[in-house]
């Protein structure tokens, strides 16, 4: 399966206002995925990109956009929601920094 993380952006107020850690979707096909993320957050306005050491931009997500309503007041806003996907959970380390005692 595939991994997708989403970060959504107040366009209205010019803020990030959340980050979704990466998570396992529900299927490999990057269409299918597509298609699930329009319906949920709207239209689909551009690409996310990362350059490599090479000097390459690779696409590795989509970014949607959508009106939406705040949810303590009436009031609507424009959000914005960068979707990156991912081919694994990422990898995290821990490195311990031991204090010497004299």
């Amino acid at each position: 399966m595939l991994w997708v993380s989403e970060a959504f952006v107040d366009l209205s107020r010019k803020m990030r206002f959340g980050e979704a850690e990466p998570y396992e979707s529900f299927t490999d096909d990057p269409g299918e995925l597509f298609k699930s993320y329009q319906r949920e957050f709207g239209r689909c306005t551009g690409k996310v990109y990362i350059d490599t050491k090479e000097g390459k931009a690779l696409v590795i997500g989509w970014v949607f956009l959508k009106r939406d309503k705040y949810q303590d007041c009436n009031k609507s806003y424009l959000r914005e929601v960068w979707v990156t996907l991912y081919d694994e959970p990422p990898t995290r380390t821990t490195q311990y920094h031991y204090h010497e005692l004299q």
